[in-house]
């Protein structure tokens, strides 16, 4: 467990290291897992170079399939300082080691809370960074900013869902290099600023770069849906900390859309004889080039502007439920007071009078029972393409 000062030190930093703490043959054995995994270039860009020439690569997506990499997921030493900063059980929303081979060239400043990537979009998480080798001015240094987390841009706004104040960017003199050395344990806030530098050496600078959610506190976009063999790799009763797994793939994405007038209701479209959520096959955006695919805002907004004449500014994630032969990804959003005041094509029941006989999804009254969940701590999401022109949109 943290100490009360190493917690304190966090919230102030927004960092904190733990020197040594991973032992040898776990890195050993990474490493095995590496070499058995040849690293993604992690994008969709064309002209992303191939490996091994010099770039960074990502070894993500499915591959803690892997038991030499899936392992390290229900590490305790990670897990428990998880839980400790984010006081709550941790769940892990991305899986991912980046291999910065020689000559590979650094990365600019920035933070990673960032409402359109699946692994950047709950309002509660952290990283967990393990480094292979030192990173050291040979490698390149991980440069951090202390205190430019700034926690209080985090505040609840009228909705519900959290709201997050623009960041402000660090100058140049405010980074420092925290001296991470092979087996130490980095625990880095969200909304920390960071930059990377080049790799000048001759090997490959190598480190795994977790992300440990609260469990309260799901991706705005919706998780990375790992498949169940990853969760499979861990524990039984570890693979609570892969929350969102399944051998279906998302097939669909659907709106779940709630306003408050003398009750809680819900709108729903008509198909027929049968009542349900607007929305329909899901499809990628494919606008901004990356692997943690899972983000159907943009085409769920698409559907929503020509089944129901509306643009929501945000949606937000609620679950992923069977239909048909995958999943359905639905997402919430609820309406204020000020809209235009013109008929919608189709119909707005109670929550509390849904009628049973007629809905054509049967789990329609628990996802909406989730949206409506007052202990779950939601984001707003936004597509790719509202992200592209700002990626720290706000």
């Amino acid at each position: 467990m943290l100490t009360q000062i190493q917690i304190d030190r966090f919230e102030k930093e927004g960092f904190l290291v733990l020197k040594g703490v991973i032992d040898e043959d776990d890195i050993k054995r990474l490493e095995r897992g590496v070499a058995n995994n040849p690293p993604l270039d992690g994008t969709l860009d064309p002209n992303a170079p191939i490996y091994p020439a010099p770039g960074r690569y990502t070894l993500a997506t499915q591959s803690p399939r892997d038991p030499d990499l899936g392992f390290i997921i229900e590490n305790e030493v990670i897990v428990d300082a998880a839980r400790d900063l984010l006081e709550e059980d941790p769940v892990l929303t991305a899986y991912v080691i980046y291999d910065r081979t020689p000559e590979g060239s650094g990365l600019p400043a920035h933070h990673d809370y960032k409402r359109w990537r699946p692994v950047g979009s709950s309002m509660r998480w952290i990283f967990t960074i393990v480094p292979f080798c030192d990173f050291d001015q040979r490698t390149g240094p991980l440069y951090l900013a202390p205190g430019s987390h700034r926690a209080e841009r985090v505040h609840k706004g009228s909705g519900p869902c959290l709201e997050v104040d623009p960041a402000v960017k660090p100058g140049p003199d405010e980074f420092i290099d925290p001296g991470l050395e092979r087996g130490d344990l980095l625990l880095m806030n969200m909304h920390l600023w960071h930059r990377a530098d080049p790799n000048r050496s001759g090997q490959h600078r190598v480190g795994l770069f977790n992300k440990y959610a609260a469990s309260s506190c799901p991706p705005a976009t919706g998780y990375y849906l790992f498949h169940d063999d990853v969760a499979n790799t861990l524990q039984e009763k570890n693979r609570k900390l892969i929350p969102a797994h399944s051998a279906l793939e998302v097939k669909t994405t659907r709106a779940i859309l709630t306003r408050k007038k003398d009750e809680m209701e819900i709108f729903l479209v008509r198909s027929g004889d049968q009542l349900g959520l607007p929305g329909g096959a899901a499809f990628d955006e494919r606008v901004i080039p990356d692997w943690d695919l899972g983000n159907y805002i943009g085409p769920c907004q698409q559907y929503l502007r020509e089944q129901v004449k509306i643009q929501t500014p945000w949606l937000s994630y609620i679950g992923d439920y069977v239909e048909g032969e995958g999943l359905a990804r639905v997402y919430g959003y609820s309406f204020n007071d000020n809209g235009f005041p013109v008929g919608y094509e189709g119909v707005w029941l109670p929550v509390s009078n849904l009628p049973q006989h007629n809905l054509s999804m049967d789990w329609l009254l628990e996802a909406t029972n989730r949206w409506l969940d007052p202990n779950i701590v939601r984001g707003k999401g936004l597509s790719q393409a509202a992200c592209r022109v700002d990626q720290f949109a706000y």
